[in-house]
This record gives structure tokens, sequence and C-alpha cells, in this order.
């Protein structure tokens, strides 16, 4: 065969190989009023819904930011835009989890799903930032934002971002020893009990080494997979952390 010949066959089995890899069946995961289907679709239609998303929260990102330089002013313009452009589910309709985009798009969202499109706008604005649950019937969503090198607590879905008794940004080592600023600061009640009683067994937990909203992005879920594929230990987001339940 000659030279030309086997250059042709190679570049033939280069792209078989390639068809066969796009085309490799995967799944993706959808949950209605917490019912939980899964849908099947081809790697490669996974892989161009991740970037597109990745493409659509930079461009948002961007946008939110724009003239936001230091992290506490990101923090607050991400705060703005998410309790200004994301509503609570309304009434009747249905309760969709899936991507944090569509949340965006919906324009609605459970108080998780509020804090989730504030931790990734961050995310994408290079400012560390995870949502929690916390305490236990109710639960609520804490959201944790590092801003000068502490995590500062924001509940997004009260419209709050805490502050300490001299008026700085309030960590979350600041709640669990002063109950006292979710008594001064937050709503009387939160879903008939009251708003404190959420925090009486609060501890700050151990941050993860990477985030969920960081995992939307390519070159931090590139350094997550390729670590794990490798056999290093990756503290990942939980959402319920063990050092929270631990303490209860």
């Amino acid at each position: 065969m000659s030279r030309r010949g086997r250059r042709a066959g190679l570049t033939v089995a280069v792209l078989l190989v390639a068809v066969a890899v796009a085309n490799i069946p995967t799944t993706t995961r959808q949950g209605v009023n917490f019912v939980v289907s899964s849908h099947s679709l081809p790697l490669y239609a996974k892989a161009l819904d991740f970037l597109d998303r990745d493409s659509n929260y930079r461009r948002l990102t961007a946008e939110v930011m724009s003239g936001a330089t230091t992290d506490d002013a990101k923090m607050l313009a991400a705060f703005a835009w998410t309790t200004g452009n994301i509503r609570q589910t309304p009434s009747g309709f249905p309760i969709i989890d899936d991507h944090t985009w569509h949340i965006i798009v919906r324009g609605y969202g459970q108080d998780d799903q509020q804090a989730s499109v504030f931790v990734t706008l961050l995310a994408y604005a290079g400012v560390r930032a995870y949502w929690i649950f916390i305490g236990t019937r109710p639960e609520l969503v804490l959201s944790l934002v590092r801003v000068d090198g502490a995590w500062r607590a924001v509940d997004v879905s009260n419209h709050l971002i805490f502050r300490a008794a001299d008026g700085r940004l309030a960590t979350a080592d600041d709640l669990a020893a002063d109950h006292g600023i979710a008594v001064r600061q937050g709503p009387p009640l939160y879903q008939g009990l009251p708003y404190a009683r959420v925090f009486e067994r609060f501890h700050a937990p151990d941050p993860p080494d990477v985030t969920h909203a960081e995992m939307q992005m390519a070159g931090p879920r590139l350094w997550f997979e390729t670590k794990r594929m490798v056999g290093r230990s990756v503290r990942t987001w939980e959402m319920r952390p063990a050092s929270r339940l631990a303490a209860q």
C-alpha cells in the first residue's frame, strides 16, 4: 500500500473512532415535582450542552459584574441580580430541578435554586462560594462567600447579607458564635417557626476543595475529573456537610 493510501486509511480509522466516541450514550437527569427521571443522549450532545451553558454563564456574569472589581462588590452585584431576577416558584408552577442555567432562563426557583444562581455567578466572577442546608425541620439554605479571606454568610431567599455588630460582613464563624445576628437581622418567622431556631446548633463547615458552582466551569471540572482519575482525594461539595450533621 502506498504512503498516501496508508494515510487515508489512518484518517478514516481516526474519524470512525471519533464518531464512535462522540456517540457514546450518556444520561442526564431532571426532577419535576421531586420525581427524578433520566434521559439518554449521546456524549457529543452532552458536551455541547455543557459548553453552551459555560458560554452563557460567562456572558451573563460579565454583564452582572460590570464595574465590580472587589470581591465584596461582586458579591453585592450577584446578590442584587439574583434577588431581582429569580423569584420564588409561583404557586401552581412545577418544581423543576435540572441545570442552574435553566433556573436563570425560567426566572424562578426554590430557595436552594436561588442560592445556586447566586454562587454560580460568583464562581464565574472568580469568587469562591457555595451553599448548604442548615438546621433541621425546617432547613434553611445558607450561602457562604469567600471575601477578604473569610467565608461570609448570605441568605439569598430572605434577602439577607449578614453583618456583625460592628457592621462588617458576618462570617459563618460569627453566626455560629453569636446567634443574635440572626435574631436581629432575620425575619421573625421562617416556615412558621422562629427564624433564629435554624442557627441554634449551627457550626461553620469545612469548605470544599471544589464547589458545585465551580463544577459548571470547564477548567475546574477538568481539574476535578483528572484528580479523581489518578486517585487523588478531593473534598467535594455537600449540600448537608458531614461536619454540620455531626454537630447536631
